[in-house]
């Protein structure tokens, strides 16, 4: 679904704009896709299997999608297992909000990590901060700010973090938005701009998972008869045997089991 661009995707992202636009969407729906397969190959009672895949995907499919994008570029940050996508000037930076639908403009940053920290180094300040001879008012700990280290430190004088808040959870993915917000107190975000909806596509276009491989089975049943004939070694008496006639054993005499039923309760 094609929309005009607004005045800051077209700041941050250049004419690419509307193809990130559209891909983003597109990532988003895709993660939604493989989190869900994820859980229901694992038939587990609990969604721990889609939550962590949806974890996972959130970052992958859209690397996926995004970097088909002209001048796109992939953003290791340090001590992060995944890859953020820098196109244009904006950095993309995915994150779930809320399992139910809710008011974006209420939404928090999941945690004040090392990384978030980093990464809130390419947003706007923050507007409400705390007043320190305004002892009455109390907006809850400020957000310290993290120097940028790893690839994060390489991006370009100028790069905007641009934020992909969406909601989800086993049964739907519920909604999604982009935009450029301020990291305020108690990981409240401050925008920026209008957190803009994203459209969300039905079809999927990126399946991680692999299907299950199941061996031949073999369908012809053999016959008793039809078997592999057993190897029969033969060996002779031994001459001591033969001279003190020694009858012949053909079997082993049975052990006599030195165990009780009452062992298990000594």
């Amino acid at each position: 679904m094609s929309m005009p661009s607004s005045l800051w995707t077209t700041d941050v992202f250049g004419e690419q704009a509307a193809d990130a636009r559209c891909r983003v969407g597109q990532g988003l729906r895709n993660m939604q896709a493989n989190a869900q397969a994820a859980q229901e190959q694992a038939a587990s009672r609990t969604t721990r299997v889609y939550g962590t895949s949806r974890y996972e995907n959130q970052y992958e499919r859209l690397q996926d999608e995004l970097k088909q994008v002209p001048g796109a570029r992939a953003i290791k940050p340090f001590g992060f297992s995944y890859e953020l996508m820098l196109i244009g000037k904006g950095l993309i930076y995915p994150f779930r909000y809320s399992n139910t639908k809710s008011d974006v403009r209420s939404a928090r940053i999941p945690s004040q990590s090392r990384l978030v920290r980093e990464l809130f180094t390419f947003a706007p300040a923050p507007k409400h901060t705390q007043d320190p001879f305004d002892l009455d008012l109390d907006f809850g700990p400020a957000v310290p700010i993290a120097e940028p280290r790893g690839a994060l430190a390489t991006v370009p004088e100028g790069t905007q973090l641009v934020l992909v808040p969406f909601a989800c959870n086993a049964s739907e993915l519920l909604e999604a938005y982009w935009g450029i917000a301020a990291l305020g107190m108690n990981r409240q975000l401050e925008w920026a701009t209008d957190p803009e909806p994203l459209h969300l596509p039905q079809e999927v276009t990126s399946y991680t998972l692999r299907p299950i491989s199941i061996p031949s089975q073999v369908t012809a049943h053999t016959g008793f008869a039809e078997g592999i004939e057993p190897t029969l070694t033969l060996s002779s008496r031994a001459a001591s045997d033969q001279a003190l006639h020694v009858p012949v054993q053909t079997e082993a005499e049975p052990i006599e089991d030195q165990s009780s039923e009452d062992d298990a309760t000594h």
